[in-house]
């Protein structure tokens, strides 16, 4: 056993230094502000944002601008290999190697908040963050980061509530309601499904400002905003109630995919109002 263990540790040791000579390339090419890598900027951000000692890491990221956007765009694409997960576990449960990854969703945490801070200076990301919106996975982290950017993401979420995926348009037409006026905001901290601990990361809100926003949203004259904007509501059923009189009014849509989706709202939100309504 102490052979095995030691063998193990030794593997251990040998994909912790391939990991660490990999990140030292990295970090060789990485922008540099006031002495300090874009990296360490980043780490600082991640630990302190939104509180009182983040205002130095983000005018940093300010200043380096557009040139942290290519590393930004890497970490919202992020993943955790499964071999990555366990090495991970292994390293968790010994004493010997005191190292840590960076997993995947506290990367994009980081890219999330970073964006943030940048706002307008970020736009020049939003193609290739709308160009997320196509890959398996990975629509809620572009619909996010697209919320993060601002307003200046408004033309890529409304292009998106076209998208073929009713999945993605509802998504798209969730975050564009949020950017729109009297729309909701995020937060710093929730409890994951399933779990009874918060966790710090960054994430949007859903509440009731968000649903009196995708209920005027219903009103947009692109049929596309309305159709998502309905399938939004469906999606969101337990607390969208209050959109029944909106979609009601949606039925009658000049755009039969907008009633269709109504309809299909309205059924799950409120069966009895739907066949009130006539819906069978």
């Amino acid at each position: 056993m102490k052979g095995r263990s030691r063998k193990a540790v030794f593997v251990l040791l040998g994909v912790v230094a391939l990991v660490l000579l990999s990140w030292g390339w990295l970090r060789f090419r990485e922008p540099v502000y006031q002495g300090r890598r874009l990296s360490s900027w980043l780490a600082e951000l991640g630990r302190s944002w939104p509180g009182q000692g983040s205002e130095q890491s983000a005018q940093a990221i300010r200043e380096i601008g557009t040139n942290a956007l290519p590393y930004l765009i890497t970490a919202l694409k992020a993943s955790d290999p499964a071999f990555k997960v366990k090495l991970d576990g292994l390293l968790r449960r010994q004493n010997l190697i005191k190292f840590q990854f960076r997993m995947a969703d506290e990367k994009r945490d980081i890219a999330y908040k970073a964006l943030l801070v940048m706002g307008p200076k970020a736009k020049s990301a939003i193609p290739e963050v709308g160009r997320l919106l196509d890959e398996k996975d990975l629509a809620g982290t572009a619909t996010t980061a697209l919320f993060a950017i601002g307003k200046d993401s408004i033309p890529e979420l409304v292009h998106a509530c076209s998208h073929a995926n009713p999945s993605v348009r509802a998504q798209a037409a969730f975050v564009l309601s949020k950017l729109t006026p009297g729309g909701g905001g995020f937060t710093t901290s929730y409890v994951p499904a399933g779990s009874t601990n918060a966790v710090s990361r960054f994430a949007l809100t859903i509440g009731d400002d968000d649903i009196t926003a995708l209920g005027r949203n219903l009103r947009d004259p692109r049929p596309a905003v309305r159709r998502a904007s309905a399938e939004a509501l469906g999606w969101h059923s337990g607390i969208a109630p209050p959109a029944i009189a909106a979609l009601v009014k949606a039925l009658q849509d000049p755009d039969k995919e907008v009633g269709k989706a109504a309809a299909d709202a309205l059924k799950a939100i409120n069966p009895a109002a739907a066949k009130k309504a006539g819906l069978k």
